[in-house]
């Protein structure tokens, strides 16, 4: 009986300790959590004149930015075949009111154009960006949609797109 009792009082103490040696490491793998990716609280609300437009008929967009922060200022930015009238920045005023901003856009070809406003806070080097799209001419969205493959299903039922390689 002396011989069962001495390995096991040498035991208990060990297995003990070795079990808060444990549950201390568990503790601090658990104790950080990342912040995520800084970004402006803003949203956004627009209206367009039209949905779709003809090619050379002027749309006019209005924006207003809502939520806890309130940018000091917004940059337009079109796409290529889409002409801009008026200022490429907006600055906005640091009142409670909230403003509506206007401007006026013109597509030049078929197709769906697309214009970025980018929110910025001067004071906390944040931006957020948010897309407005214009569509331009009588097709179907699909037809102006690329197509980069072909939707093909395997043996087994899935789908799978086949792309073709660019070279370069």
């Amino acid at each position: 009986m002396k011989n069962l009792l001495l390995p096991l009082l040498i035991a208990i103490p060990l297995i003990a300790c070795n079990n808060q040696t444990t549950a201390q490491e568990n503790k601090h793998e658990q104790s950080y959590k990342s912040p995520g990716k800084p970004s402006m609280k803003v949203e956004m609300d627009y209206s367009v004149s039209k949905e779709r437009v003809a090619v050379g008929e002027t749309v006019d967009i209005s924006v207003n930015f809502s939520g806890k922060q309130k940018p000091s200022s917004a940059m337009l930015k079109t796409s290529k075949q889409l002409v801009l009238h008026g200022n490429s920045q907006l600055n906005m005023q640091k009142s409670g009111n909230q403003t509506e901003h206007k401007f006026s856009v013109t597509p030049m070809t078929e197709g769906i154009h697309l214009v970025t406003v980018v929110a910025e806070d001067a004071q906390q080097s944040h931006k957020k960006p948010f897309a407005i799209r214009i569509i331009a001419g009588d097709k179907p969205i699909e037809a102006y949609l690329e197509k980069n493959g072909t939707l093909t299903t395997d043996e087994d039922g899935e789908k799978i797109i086949s792309m073709p390689a660019e070279e370069r």
